[in-house]
C-alpha cells in the first residue's frame, strides 16, 4: 500500500506551519487557491490494495487496444468496443468505447480516472446497453468460483446526452438535474461458458440481459447520477462458477430513466437520455480491496437527504467534505445534509485506515425544478374551440395542475377542453419530478379563440304567396364576415355571393330549402339552413298545436300564412259541443277559459266550391 504517513499527519493533525495546507479545516491555508482534498498536498485514496493485485477482469482500464474508436456506435457503424482488447458490445444495443487516441464525446468528463480509455452505456426503462467480457478466454482462465465472495469496484460518471453524443458539455452535466433517481448498477454472470458476444435480448421489452436464460444478476449498487467520477463497489457471492460477465443497469429502473426534453439556448427542444461511463473495473476476492462505500438517500426538495459511509472496521478520524472542502465538526459516519442546509454536490467521508487516508464519495443531486412540456392542439380557432391538452414532460414526472386561462383548472395529464368565448388565454402547467421538485411553465396567449361567424338568414316575406313568390333574402352575422355564399336550390338565382339576394321561388306551394355559408377574416365558417314556404292564397292551412301562455309565440290558433280569405271557424270539444266560433280568422282563437287538451275544428271558406278544412288542434299552455 502507498505510504502517506507525512501527508496523513497533515490530514489528521493541524500543521504548525501556516504555509502548509491543513486538510480538514475548510481553509486555504497555503493560499494556493486549493482547499483541503482539492489540494495535491492532501491526497486520499478511494481504494487501498496491494500494488500488484490483479483484476479478474483483464484490460480492466480499457488501455490495451487494437484500434482507436472514431465515433459513437450506431446500428450501422462498427462495434468500436471490440477495439478494447477482450471487451465487446455485449448485446445488440450499441455500448461505446472511448479513448483519447480517437474519440471522446462531449458527454464524457475528462480525463478518465485511470489512463485514457473508458466504456459507456445508456440505461433507460425500455433501452439498455451492456459491456461484456469473458473471464476464461483467452487463457489464463479466471472464472469466479461458486461460494467465494468477490468485490467489483469501479469509477463511474454520468451525463445527459442526445442519441449521437453531440450535445455541449454543459448539457451533459445536467444529469443530476434531469435524472434525480439513483441508478441500480449491476453485474450479471453466465455460468460455465464463455459466450459469444453480442448476446441477443429476446425476452423483454425492458431490453434487459437479466431476462435472458442463463444470465443472472450477481449484485448491484445504487449510484446517484453525477458528472463527477465516483468509485462504487459491489460485493457478491456467486452460486455457480461464472465464466462470462456483463455490466450495465439492473432490469428495473425508475420511470425517470427515459428521454427528457429541455430547451436549448435557441429555445428549441432537445431530447436527452441518461448515459454512464465506467473505468478501472477492479474485480478481486473481497478481502483484497479496502473501500469505504458511501451513499446518499433522499432529495433536497423533500428535505430528507442523508449521506452515509461504511468505513472498514478499525478506521478512525472521520471527516466529511463537500466538493472536497471539509465540513468542520462533521465527524460521524452519517451526515444529515438537509438538516445542515448544505445543498447539492459531491459528499466525501475520509478516514484513516492502516496509516493511510481512505475516502468514499457520493453525489447529492440539485433541487432543480423540472421543465414542464405541455402539448396543445390546436392553438387557435373559432369559438367554440375544442383543444386537446397533454403533459409530455415525461421522465416519471407527475402532473400537478393545469390552469387553462378561462377559469378552468384540472390535474389530468391528458384531456380536451372547449373554449366557448372568444379571446386569448394563458395556459399554465405545473409538474413534480421523482425527487419532489416542482416546476411551472406559463405560456402567454397560448390559445387564441376567434369569434364565430354566427350566420343568420332573414327572408321577407316568408311564407310567400305563390302568385308572387319573390323573397328578399339577406344575410347577417359577426362584424368581420368577408364572404357570403348562397345555395338557393330551386329558386332563381340558384346561387349568389352577395349579402342580399332577391330570389324568385317556384309558383308551386311547398317548402324550399335555403343555405347560407359565411366566413370571417380569421377563417371562421358557419353554415345556416332555413326554409322558404310558398303558399296558395286560396287555401287555408291550420296549425295542429298552439300554446296560449302569453309568451308572444304561438299564443293564438290562427291560419298559417293567412291572406285574409274569409270563412267561418268553429271549435268543438271532445263531446262535440261548439265552444268557440268566429269569422274573424285573423284573430283566431286564444283558448281563454278552456283547459289543455285536444279540440276539433272546422274552417269553412266562403269561396264557392272550396272544401271545408277539418282537423284536431292541441292546446298546451
Amino acid at each position: 500500500m502507498k505510504a502517506l504517513s507525512a501527508i496523513l499527519l497533515a490530514l489528521v493533525l493541524p500543521a504548525a506551519l501556516s504555509a502548509q495546507e491543513i486538510c480538514n479545516n475548510g481553509i486555504d491555508d497555503d493560499t494556493d487557491g486549493l482547499i483541503d482534498l482539492n489540494d495535491p498536498d492532501c491526497p486520499c485514496s478511494t481504494l487501498l490494495m496491494t500494488d500488484s493485485l490483479p483484476s479478474y477482469i483483464r484490460n480492466h482500464s480499457f488501455e490495451q487496444r487494437s484500434c482507436c474508436p472514431l465515433g459513437f456506435v450506431s446500428p450501422l457503424g462498427p462495434p468500436w468496443l471490440d477495439c478494447a482488447t477482450g471487451w465487446h458490445q455485449a448485446t445488440s444495443s450499441t455500448s461505446d468505447y472511448f479513448h483519447e487516441c480517437g474519440y471522446s464525446p462531449a458527454g464524457m468528463p475528462l480525463p478518465p480516472p485511470d489512463g485514457e480509455g473508458a466504456v459507456g452505456f445508456f440505461a433507460m426503462t425500455t433501452y439498455k446497453e451492456y459491456v461484456g467480457t469473458c473471464l476464461t478466454w483467452p487463457l489464463p482462465s479466471n472464472p469466479l468460483i461458486a461460494g467465494t465472495t468477490y468485490t467489483l469496484s469501479l469509477w463511474i460518471a454520468g451525463a445527459s446526452v442526445d442519441d449521437v453524443h453531440g450535445q455541449p458539455a454543459a448539457q451533459g452535466q445536467m444529469i443530476g438535474s434531469l435524472f434525480p433517481d439513483q441508478l441500480p448498477l449491476a453485474i450479471f454472470g453466465y455460468a460455465n461458458a464463455c459466450v459469444p458476444f453480442p448476446v441477443p435480448v429476446m425476452n423483454s421489452n425492458r431490453d434487459c440481459i437479466g431476462d435472458e436464460p442463463g444470465w443472472n444478476e450477481l449484485g448491484s449498487v445504487m449510484v446517484q447520477p453525477s458528472w463527477d467520477w465516483v468509485r462504487v463497489s459491489i460485493t457478491f457471492t456467486p452460486t455457480q462458477d461464472i465464466h462470462s460477465i456483463m455490466i450495465g443497469s439492473a432490469c428495473d429502473l425508475p420511470p425517470s430513466f427515459d428521454t427528457r426534453t429541455i430547451l436549448d439556448d435557441q429555445g428549441e427542444p432537445v431530447g436527452l437520455m441518461p448515459y454512464f461511463i465506467v473505468d478501472d473495473l477492479m474485480l478481486s476476492e473481497a478481502g483484497d480491496q479496502v473501500l469505504s462505500p458511501t451513499a446518499t438517500t433522499g432529495n433536497l426538495c423533500a428535505g430528507d437527504v442523508l449521506a452515509m459511509a461504511q468505513p472498514p472496521a478499525g478506521a478512525t478520524n472521520f471527516q466529511w467534505y463537500l466538493d472536497g472542502v471539509a465540513l468542520p465538526g462533521q465527524n460521524s459516519a452519517t451526515l444529515d445534509v438537509s438538516a445542515g442546509n448544505l445543498g447539492p454536490g459531491l459528499y466525501t467521508m475520509a478516514s484513516t485506515f492502516s496509516g493511510e487516508c481512505l475516502m468514499g464519495s457520493a453525489f447529492v443531486a440539485p433541487a432543480a425544478a423540472p421543465t414542464p412540456f405541455p402539448a396543445l392542439s390546436p392553438v387557435s380557432g373559432c369559438a367554440p374551440l375544442t383543444v386537446a391538452f397533454a403533459d409530455t414532460t415525461g421522465g416519471g414526472t407527475q402532473t400537478i395542475h393545469w390552469d387553462l386561462g378561462d377559469g378552468n383548472t384540472t390535474a389530468d395529464s391528458a384531456f380536451t377542453h372547449v373554449y366557448t368565448a372568444p379571446g386569448s388565454f394563458d395556459v399554465t402547467l405545473r409538474v413534480r419530478d421523482a425527487a419532489g421538485c416542482e416546476g411551472e411553465l406559463t405560456i402567454p396567449d397560448a390559445i387564441t379563440v376567434f369569434p364565430g361567424a354566427n350566420g343568420q338568414i332573414n327572408a321577407n316575406p316568408n311564407p310567400v304567396d305563390a302568385e308572387d313568390p319573390t323573397v328578399q333574402l339577406s344575410g347577417s352575422g359577426s362584424a368581420d364576415i368577408i364572404s357570403w355564399w348562397w345555395d338557393l336550390g330551386a329558386a332563381n338565382p340558384s346561387t349568389s355571393t352577395d349579402q342580399d339576394v332577391e330570389a324568385d321561388f317556384p309558383a308551386v306551394p311547398g317548402d324550399y330549402p335555403v343555405m347560407l355559408v359565411v366566413s370571417t377574416t380569421n377563417g371562421c365558417v358557419d353554415t345556416v339552413l332555413s326554409m322558404v314556404t310558398v303558399i296558395d292564397p286560396g287555401v287555408i292551412e291550420m296549425p295542429n298545436v298552439f300554446s296560449p301562455n302569453g309568451d308572444g309565440r304561438n299564443d293564438r290558433f290562427i291560419p298559417i300564412g293567412y291572406k285574409g280569405a274569409p270563412g267561418l271557424m268553429e271549435i268543438y270539444n271532445r263531446w262535440g259541443q261548439v265552444v268557440f266560433s268566429t269569422r274573424n280568422l285573423v284573430q283566431g282563437w286564444n283558448g281563454s277559459g278552456f283547459p289543455d287538451g285536444t279540440y276539433f275544428f272546422i274552417v269553412t271558406p266562403d269561396m264557392p266550391g272550396a272544401d271545408a278544412l277539418t282537423g284536431h288542434v292541441t292546446l298546451v299552455r
